[in-house]
């Protein structure tokens, strides 16, 4: 707090406490203070002063007294907005306001009054409120670089991104070493996600304040958007070394632990940080991520509904909740969470997106359709590198006869194979011509499909000719209109190249009964929710041990990754399936190696798309909170009418399962 000049009656012990209280001899100045008092116990600038001594010693309760005795012999502004002061440090707000509003009406060119009030205002996220006080304030002093700095606050806040930088660029203007100043530049690169100039920012920050623990924190957060999170958990540190109760270092350091998948100190220093403010939103945020990651689900939703609904972060917190529940299978409940996140913001791509899974899950495809289509804006950074998108127009079901339409693969490798069985479909259009993106892995398999004139790899788009339409390969059920009884269903829609079924027939064992083996997914662990829906569809290899032992089996790995092929060299040399991944190149060599099969038995996969694609007889293993796609409480799907479903009757629990799979197997053998 700044000490104020007062004027005052020549008091010998009231000018040397001045003097000293002006100098930082604080106790120096509370004796003088009390001997003025001592000789006039109604001087109002000395009850005033003491009370900032006291005030900056830590002592609200006596501070707020003596400052109110003050303004009983004498009710000034200036000792107004130094209650106001006191009583916001005390946490007592509608008091603070009241004393605040009490000071500009006794001095309406008190700045500082309007600057304190503004701050008021922006910690309880009055946002229209602050800025219009801080605005004031500039007004009555327009090189008020505190309030300038407040004022680009309130606008980050308010999403005005641009008004604040140039707001900061003129306080920087103002005051050229104010690492405040840093501080919000940093923070406001960081909400653009523009990391390495946050960090850059940051560090001048900490250069020019080095004992401001939040800049610290800051250059932690711009460190973690980097993936530098040994550095990021080393700047918490700091923060942490200046000011225990740095809340955003608490949840920094948080959100490091678990980038690095350290969990448990994850989810302490996150609860460390909801000592200090237990509603504190973004920490609850985090603490709920984190309890969904080690599968603590309902301790997830209980921490996640502490995020308010007038929070900024209460949407993501919803949609936290939305996750919790269908994992654990409460599907209505789930869309009861994501109902409730849409009534506030009707049009969130993500919540009306999720909301479609539901829907498809419980075979709802009329309004499934129609709300998956919101994933186009959650993927907008993907729609951004197609060069057409914006160009060409997107064929909403017109007529194609005569015109060219490129059709896009999305999403996973199981989602194209799974799609990819309407593009026949499309030749009864009568287009001119249909050309299809997809990841290269695809392409030999994807040209062959009848009415496909062209297929072209991600990395080639650029060369397109010009197309009349586009549209993602995933919109075309919509396009159809397709309902659970009209799924084009009919097998096989996809067919190896001749080349590769020769090859492949000549390799695999020609005798005896052969099944195909996957046990894992593709970890993502940049993608929380993805990661964590291949952590609960995955097994080790280890796992089918005891289904390799079926007699009367040839067992052959269809196994890809570069950390999940190898834990069959794990599996007893006697029992270890015949691997011949490592000379695959293409989906059209995996499905050339299926159709030598008799059986594929995978976890759910793009492998188990590909095989009920062929037509291959094809056991998926289901997590307990099965894909969608799958639909609820069913053994077959309408998809693939070769595949069979073997559900995960708990959560996380595959013995079961694979004694179900053994025993059927075995039945099937002895057939």
């Amino acid at each position: 707090m700044t000490l104020p000049p007062v004027p005052t009656p020549a008091i010998p012990h009231f000018q040397n406490a001045l003097a000293a209280h002006q100098a930082g001899r604080l106790d120096e100045a509370a004796t003088g203070y009390q001997h003025t008092l001592q000789l006039n116990p109604q001087h109002a600038d000395a009850l005033h002063l003491l009370g900032l001594v006291e005030f900056n010693k830590g002592a609200l309760d006596t501070a707020e007294k003596l400052i109110s005795m003050a303004i009983g012999f004498a009710e000034l502004a200036l000792y107004q907005d130094s209650l106001g002061t006191v009583l916001t440090a005390l946490n007592r707000r509608d008091r603070a306001e009241v004393a605040f509003r009490r000071a500009i009406v006794l001095d309406p060119s008190n700045a500082q009054a309007h600057y304190n009030l503004g701050v008021l205002w922006l910690r309880a996220q009055r946002l229209s409120d602050a800025e219009a006080a801080f605005r004031a304030a500039i007004s009555l002093r327009p090189d008020f670089v505190e309030a300038q700095a407040s004022l680009a606050v309130v606008l980050m806040d308010s999403g005005r991104q641009q008004e604040a930088e140039a707001t900061l660029r003129h306080a920087h203007f103002l005051d050229p070493a104010n690492g405040e100043i840093y501080r919000h530049l940093g923070r406001l690169n960081l909400l653009e996600a523009r990391y390495r100039k946050a960090a850059s920012y940051y560090r001048q920050a900490v250069t020019l304040a080095p004992r401001e623990p939040q800049s610290h924190s800051g250059l932690a957060a711009a460190l973690i958007g980097l993936g530098q999170h040994e550095a990021a958990h080393e700047a918490c540190v700091r923060a942490l070394d200046l000011d225990p109760l740095c809340i955003d270092a608490h949840v920094n350091l948080g959100v490091a632990y678990q980038k690095r998948e350290r969990l448990a100190h994850a989810e302490a220093s996150l609860r460390k940080a909801l000592e200090i403010d237990p509603s504190h939103a973004i920490a609850n945020l985090n603490l709920g991520g984190v309890l969904r990651v080690i599968q603590r689900e309902d301790e997830a939703i209980d921490v996640l509904k502490r995020v308010g609904a007038a929070s900024p972060a209460y949407i993501e917190a919803c949609q936290g909740i939305f996750h919790a529940h269908r994992l654990k299978g409460r599907l209505q409940a789930a869309a009861d969470v994501l109902g409730e996140a849409l009534r506030i913001a009707p049009t969130h791509a993500e919540c009306l997106w999720n909301l479609g899974l539901v829907r498809l899950h419980q075979g709802n495809y009329e309004d499934g359709w129609r709300l998956y289509e919101a994933r186009s804006a959650v993927f907008a950074d993907a729609l951004g590198a197609l060069p057409f998108a914006g160009i060409v127009p997107q064929w909403q079901g017109e007529l194609l006869q005569g015109r060219s339409l490129i059709v896009v693969c999305e999403q996973g490798m199981g989602d194209s194979l799974q799609f990819c069985r309407y593009l026949p479909i499309l030749k009864a259009f009568q287009p001119a011509r249909v050309t299809v993106i997809c990841p290269s892995p695809l392409k030999r398999l994807l040209e062959a499909i009848e009415g496909v004139d062209a297929c072209v790899v991600q990395e080639d788009i650029n060369s397109l000719p010009h197309h009349d339409y586009w549209c993602f390969m995933m919109s075309l059920p919509l396009r159809f209109g397709t309902t659970l009884q009209s799924i084009p269903a009919t097998t096989p829609y996809l067919r190896p190249p001749e080349q590769a079924r020769a090859r492949w027939r000549n390799r695999l064992p020609s005798g005896g009964f052969k099944v195909g083996l996957v046990w894992a997914g593709d970890p993502r662990p940049h993608m929380l929710d993805a990661h964590l829906t291949d952590q609960r569809r995955s097994l080790h290899a280890s796992a089918f041990e005891r289904l390799l032992k079926t007699p009367g089996v040839t067992f052959v790995s269809l196994q890809f990754g570069a950390t999940t092929r190898p834990q069959i060299n794990e599996i007893d040399a006697q029992w270890r399936p015949l691997d011949p991944m490592g000379d695959v190149t293409d989906f059209a060599d995996t499905a050339a190696i299926v159709e030598c099969l008799d059986l594929v038995i995978a976890v759910d996969t793009s492998t188990a798309h590909l095989a009920g694609a062929l037509n291959c007889p094809v056991w998926i293993l289901s997590r307990f909170d099965g894909c969608w796609r799958w639909l609820e409480e069913r053994d077959d799907t309408p998809w693939y009418p070769t595949a069979r479903l073997f559900r995960q009757t708990r959560a996380g629990e595959w013995g079961n399962v694979i004694a179900r799979v053994e025993k059927a197997l075995s039945l099937l053998v002895g057939e």
